[in-house]
């Protein structure tokens, strides 16, 4: 094939006879499904990676019989192998396997084609069909008829070749360099059949010639070659020969109609960008200024020029579709011209995140404003609709990378919302700056704003309800999952007989949830798609798991409550359910709790002010009237001061006219017992001397003026009386407690010594005369005598002597005259007097029991 003389070779004897064998439709057919074949050798330029020792070749066509003699049928394998030609086929290693798949192919009839190619992976293959990954190259062997390859039928029966690189192309290559020009050339086939395959032949190639071109976004006019060298004359008077040719102008104006209406199909997409738009206009300018190139061609021109003679009733239309193309041409020149300026802002617009697209979205609408006054042909309300509405699928594209699904459903509920929310700010950005535009576009334009609004912004309103159902879902997981940011929260604990059954109940609630989120999860592929109208059925099912879900957990609340009988741990169980509370149905239960709590509180608010109403309130009996009362008043006010410290602290508290009401009866109340404190305060106030700081000042002990060593008890019922009710209330002030608690200490300790041999009393101005002189030094002697400790004295002792000792026993208190006069006989041998209270640090053991029965510390008796 590679000489003249072995095309006239085959044109004549054995191969015209294999030619009408198999006949030129068939091997189009095949060479159709094959993808080419062995033209690669008929080009012009040789193949560089064909080596040297490969031999040169070969396509179909009957070869002479000066072979060797007949071989035996096992050695068919050298002539599959001496007529494939494929790069690295020499260094291949055959195996076994390989001889089986030839062997078979060989003897059984039923096999019509077998292939060889070189895998990247698995080297050299041979596969009865054609191989399912795409080839670099490949060699082909076709059986023309059903029997077994023996050397003899050979060339009879096999068709071979060689296919490289990709297959439509190096099919039309094969046809329109190899087989077009012999059968256009033949004059030995009978006319009806050369007339009909001829035709057959143009269709094919002109059909094949605009699919290989398509593929790389060109368009192609397919000229026949057949008439290429006749003058228009003498084609005239060829009628079939017209016809083929009318065939043809006829597919070339189903061409330029194909371009011309692939605007509106660019107009009309739903999913494409600005950028695609101006990609567009860039391909159909070359796509037009490449048709108006072909269609000056000499090959063109010829065929026209032979249909103006025949008066052929379709080349007028194509000359107008012609015009239409160089008007087209100009257009779109121009479109891509203005278009242009938008390709710049659109690149940033790739690389930032949807929060930071809003600054830029102005600039943008400006640069579409500009358009549309100064184009002259892409100011068309539906092109700028278009315009715009390109606009909005770009910021639902860029919305779309930002959010993640495996984020979603895996639990960053922080983050994800985070994502989410900038997106629906970015759509909902995009819709102010147009409607922003809009107004100032009527205010200050001539030309109105005629645009399709709904049409602009349908699918961003689609897309920002789709992110608030994603939004929800985060939510859900947060509610019932315990999700925060790719980890689950701590499991509240319940304390009490129900709290494990509590803690159950909401497990078994999380996992119902992670159920009806993995089904929703299933379909996340569509979830972004606006279009996918599945994603509304498969969201009503979550919303209706998620509905079942809230009516557990409300049943779930009202249990835990029920064992609920103080605030505290109310307000325990509403800070656990706090984070459901911003479900709408759980709400409700839970603003219910709210109020129940406060109606505790109520409760505990009403008895204490019963408990304050009380004409006589219960009193220890150590405690003194008014102090005692004073007491149990402050009592009181720490009790619900407590209460209303622990909802005061509850922020998550909803707020609600019972809350506000029970707050307003508890302050009511604090100033109730505090007027109540003022009036106790002062009715013992009252009942006060007015002398008694200045009773203060008066010595406790005297010496006595009768009997020279003795001492004189100098206190009063007064004095009796009034220390108790000081004593208690200080026990909770400043530490004045403790001067005075040392006072009351010295009157005890008075009593003990006036009253130590017998019981002790009744308080009286004026002792019986045998306890009014009482001689220290005598009782101190006395040894035989058993005592019992009172280790409570024993720290105020010490302080007595030292300040007897400082010259008075009031210690704050200044000396008045004529004090240190009346103490001297006591003064005079202090330091005895003390170590001998210390050597006995002991009362009587029954004093403490006389106490008990005789002195009542301020308490009614």
């Amino acid at each position: 094939m590679s000489s003249k003389a072995e095309k006239k070779q085959r044109s004549s004897g054995q191969g015209s006879v294999q030619a009408n064998q198999s006949g030129p439709a068939e091997q189009a057919a095949v060479a159709t499904q094959e993808q080419g074949n062995a033209l690669a050798v008929s080009e012009r330029e040789p193949q560089a990676e064909l080596s040297k020792e490969e031999p040169e070749p070969r396509l179909e066509g009957p070869q002479t019989q000066s072979e060797e003699s007949v071989e035996p049928e096992a050695d068919v394998k050298p002539l599959f192998l001496s007529r494939a030609v494929l790069t690295g086929l020499v260094d291949a290693v055959w195996t076994q396997e390989h001889d089986a798949v030839l062997q078979h192919f060989a003897q059984d009839p039923k096999e019509s084609i077998l292939t060889i190619f070189i895998d990247p992976c698995f080297g050299l293959k041979l596969e009865l069909g054609m191989p399912v990954q795409t080839q670099k190259q490949l060699v082909y062997f076709i059986r023309q008829v059903p029997v077994p390859i023996t050397p003899e039928n050979f060339e009879a029966t096999v068709q071979f070749g060689t296919v490289r690189g990709p297959y439509i192309p190096a099919l039309l290559r094969l046809l329109s360099g190899v087989f077009a020009p012999q059968i256009f050339a033949n004059t030995a086939w009978p006319e009806s059949i050369r007339n009909h395959f001829a035709s057959h032949l143009h269709r094919f190639l002109a059909c094949l010639t605009d699919t290989r071109y398509k593929l790389e976004g060109h368009t192609v006019l397919y000229i026949p070659a057949e008439a290429m060298n006749m003058k228009p004359e003498v084609v005239v008077k060829d009628k079939e020969l017209v016809q083929r040719l009318e065939t043809s102008m006829i597919h070339w104006t189903r061409q330029i109609k194909e371009v011309l209406s692939a605007q509106e199909t660019v107009e009309t997409g739903e999913n494409l960008g600005p950028l695609e738009e101006i990609e567009f206009w860039r391909n159909r300018c070359m796509d037009l200024s490449g048709i108006s190139k072909q269609l000056v061609k000499k090959g063109v021109k010829h065929i026209q020029s032979i249909l103006h003679l025949a008066k052929s009733s379709y080349l007028a239309p194509f000359v107008k579709l012609a015009q239409q193309i160089q008007d087209g041409s100009r257009q779109a020149q121009s479109n891509l011209t203005f278009l242009s300026i938008l390709k710049e802002p659109y690149q940033e617009l790739a690389f930032m995140k949807p929060k930071d697209i809003s600054s830029k979205l102005p600039k943008l609408i400006s640069l579409i404003r500009i358009i549309w006054v100064n184009s002259p042909h892409y100011n068309t309300r539906e092109r700028l609709t278009s315009l715009f509405r390109k606009m909005s699928n770009e910021i639902i594209r860029l919305c779309c990378h930002a959010i993640s699904l495996d984020r979603i459903f895996e639990g960053y509920v922080s983050s994800s919302k985070a994502d989410l929310q900038g997106c629906i700010f970015c759509c909902h950005a995009w819709k102010d700056h147009y409607l922003q535009a809009v107004q100032m576009h009527t205010e200050f334009s001539s030309r109105g704003w005629v645009l399709d609004q709904t049409s602009i912004f349908a699918q961003v309103d689609a897309f920002v309800q789709r992110c608030k159902d994603l939004i929800e879902v985060c939510d859900c997981q947060y509610h019932f999952a315990r999700w925060e940011d790719g980890k689950q929260g701590p499991l509240p604990c319940f304390f009490g007989a129900q709290g494990p059954q509590i803690t159950r109940n909401l497990l078994e609630i999380e996992d119902i949830f992670h159920k009806n989120l993995q089904m929703l999860r299933v379909a996340r592929g569509g979830i972004l798609d606006v279009k996918n109208t599945s994603w509304h059925e498969d969201y009503n099912k979550f919303r209706a798991g998620m509905k079942d879900l809230e009516v557990m957990t409300q049943n779930l609340i009202t249990s835990a409550f029920e064992l609920v009988r103080d605030v505290e741990h109310g307000v325990l169980l509403l800070d656990t359910f706090h984070r459901l509370a911003a479900r709408e149905a759980i709400k409700r239960t839970y603003d219910k709790k709210a109020v129940d709590l406060y109606m505790l509180f109520n409760s505990e608010l009403s008895l204490v002010n019963r408990e304050r109403n009380k004409k006589w309130p219960y009193l220890e009996p150590y405690m003194a009237q008014y102090s005692g009362q004073a007491r149990w008043v402050h009592i009181l006010r720490r009790r619900v001061n407590r209460v209303m410290t622990c909802l005061a602290g509850a922020h998550f508290l909803p707020h609600i006219g019972t809350g506000e009401e029970s707050v307003h009866t508890y302050q009511q109340m604090v100033q109730a017992i505090d007027e109540l404190i003022r009036k106790t305060f002062q009715e013992w106030t009252s009942t006060l001397d007015k002398d008694c700081i200045r009773r203060l000042d008066t010595p406790l002990l005297r010496i006595s003026q009768e009997k020279a060593g003795m001492l004189d008890v100098n206190f009063d019922k007064y004095g009796s009386q009034l220390a108790p009710s000081l004593y208690a209330p200080l026990l909770h002030l400043t530490p004045i407690f403790w001067l005075l608690s040392s006072f009351f200490s010295l009157f005890l300790i008075l009593r003990y010594v006036c009253d130590q041999r017998f019981t002790f009393f009744s308080v009286s101005p004026h002792p019986p005369p045998c306890y009014q002189h009482f001689n220290f030094t005598t009782y101190l002697k006395k040894k035989n005598q058993n005592v019992g400790q009172v280790q409570w004295l024993t720290p105020v002792i010490p302080a007595l002597w030292e300040a007897d000792r400082g010259g008075h026993l009031s210690p704050g208190v200044p000396d008045q005259p004529g004090q240190h006069d009346k103490t001297q006989s006591l003064q005079k041998n202090p330091t005895k007097i003390s170590q001998a209270w210390w050597q006995k640090p002991t009362v009587s053991a029954t004093w403490e029991g006389e106490v008990r029965g005789h002195l009542n510390l301020g308490g009614r008796r």
